[in-house]
């Protein structure tokens, strides 16, 4: 059996309601977790952060790519990473920079928090598991996986501000995409 490791920073994906009326990231990758339907794969669950992403530092994305190699080194076929979308380019590119390797570093987010009608997040992680764990993705650097489409880190760019088809790659496309729970990525693999 597959094994991947989720690990969580904040973001949409893990708002909660705020005695405000707003949200607040709150949920941690154990509670992520629970909202997944059936996998046929092992999955470890961490919170590394739980932050909005506007609020995510270096240091923080230093501890990020540094939990992401513990796992790569501790076996795992795929690390998903649970982020806001507002920064989620960044962290992916900076991932993607940092993070040597054919192993899949997935990072998945929300544009809709949890509760919300519509809410995304669920079937954005279902779909990033699904990717860190396929061989098509491996070699690929670091990835998005939102709305079903597998954009690379390099090229990948925010949209729209709630669309939950927000991001795009312009000029090159998505490297992939998520149907029916299957991935399939036609780019050509790069030496990393």
């Amino acid at each position: 059996m597959k094994r991947v490791a989720i690990l969580a920073m904040g973001g949409t994906i893990a708002m909660v309601p705020a005695p405000d009326g707003g949200v607040v990231p709150a949920l941690g990758a154990e509670d992520l977790v629970k909202a997944l339907p059936g996998l046929d794969v092992e999955v470890t669950a961490r919170t590394v952060r739980t932050l909005p992403s506007p609020s995510v530092g270096f240091a923080d994305l230093v501890d990020l790519a540094d939990a992401v190699r513990a796992e790569i080194a501790a076996g795992v076929d795929g690390v998903v990473v649970t982020h806001g979308t507002d920064t989620i380019e960044e962290t992916a590119l900076f991932l993607d920079l940092t993070i040597p390797g054919d192993t899949p570093v997935v990072v998945t987010g929300a544009m809709r928090p949890p509760g919300s009608p519509g809410a995304d997040g669920p079937a954005n992680l279902y779909a990033a598991v699904k990717v860190a764990t396929s061989a098509d993705a491996r070699g690929l650097g670091a990835l998005v996986v939102m709305s079903d489409e597998v954009h690379g880190a390099r090229f990948v760019r925010k949209g729209h501000t709630s669309s939950t088809g927000a991001f795009a790659s312009p000029g090159f496309g998505p490297l992939g995409l998520v149907v029916e729970g299957e991935p399939a990525c036609a780019a050509p693999r790069a030496s990393r």
